[in-house]
């Protein structure tokens, strides 16, 4: 048996421990240090994000280019985004934790939390697989996906669905209440929610349906609100996430929200650039905006 002594100094060295570790947890979303933590490193990433693509625009679509390290963009685009519904499914289903109400209303059909999970699967279903495979690379660009962003976004795509997947099942204590369905804030958000994610996948459409017949590689998109826009998929995408974050309100939509925006609020700029520099005075008359219509 160990003498007092010994008992003190081991708590002693154990609360040392806890605040060594706690140290680094400068967001606090939760009493859990683990997920604080994880939360401080999501923040790191949007701002990591952000300075890489201010210096220089990711290597995929009209800013790739074929090398030994590139893969086609159907290939590239499901390698980036297929591990979010991966983690989410693990973080979400089987990791252990979580109140009493949480692991109750996790399994309850038309649960906030099943609900939301269901958005999460929508949204992936969508953008991983759906859409690379309905992508239509132009002949004379078959391997322009870089590998870096592919794998380099796994930083992001990883750490966006582990965040879901723990704030659902453990974290986001208003999730157990049912009443958080008549919240203005979730009922706000799911509107946005949805008409941007259709939204969404009609830009998708549009430009999709620019290399519908043989022609130049590029060409000017029209239609929707790439009239009054130069990167309306990226406005359509962001409007998205703003909604998702109103829906869940916690630290794992404002992650996307902020993280996509760090990444596509400079590629706009380089895009609306390089249609200028493309096209010239033929893109110059159009006016467009940036990437919100009419604002910037």
């Amino acid at each position: 048996m160990r003498r007092k002594g010994q008992l003190d100094t081991a708590e002693k060295v154990a609360e040392a421990q806890v605040i060594w570790w706690q140290k680094f947890a400068l967001a606090r979303f939760s009493r859990s240090t683990s997920f604080n933590l994880l939360c401080t490193w999501a923040t790191l990433l949007v701002f990591i994000t952000t300075l890489a693509e201010c210096s220089s625009s990711t290597a995929y679509g009209k800013f790739g280019h074929e090398s030994i390290f590139s893969v086609p963009p159907k290939v590239g685009w499901w390698l980036m985004e297929v591990p979010v519904t991966m983690s989410f499914l693990y973080s979400f289903f089987w990791l252990p934790g979580g109140s009493p109400a949480h692991k109750s209303m996790k399994s309850h059909p038309g649960s906030v939390q099943q609900l939301l999970g269901q958005v999460m699967c929508l949204h992936y279903s969508y953008r991983g697989w759906i859409y690379p495979y309905l992508l239509r690379p132009h002949p004379g660009a078959r391997s322009n996906f870089s590998l870096m962003p592919a794998l380099g976004g796994w930083l992001v795509t990883i750490t966006h669905g582990y965040l879901n997947g723990r704030w659902f099942a453990e974290h986001g204590r208003h999730l157990c209440r049912q009443s958080w369905l008549r919240d203005p804030r979730f009922l706000l958000g799911l509107l946005l929610y949805f008409s941007g994610f259709v939204a969404l996948v009609y830009h998708d459409y549009l430009v999709r349906d620019l290399r519908s017949s043989p022609g130049p590689r590029y060409r000017i998109p029209h239609g929707g609100f790439f009239d009054y826009a130069t990167q309306a998929v990226y406005f359509c995408e962001l409007w998205t996430w703003l909604g998702f974050f109103l829906l869940s309100w916690g630290p794992n939509g404002l992650f996307i929200f902020l993280v996509s925006a760090g990444n596509l609020i400079p590629r706009s700029v380089a895009s609306h650039q390089w249609y200028l520099k493309t096209f010239g005075d033929e893109y110059a008359k159009l006016g467009r905006a940036y990437l919100v219509p009419f604002v910037w």
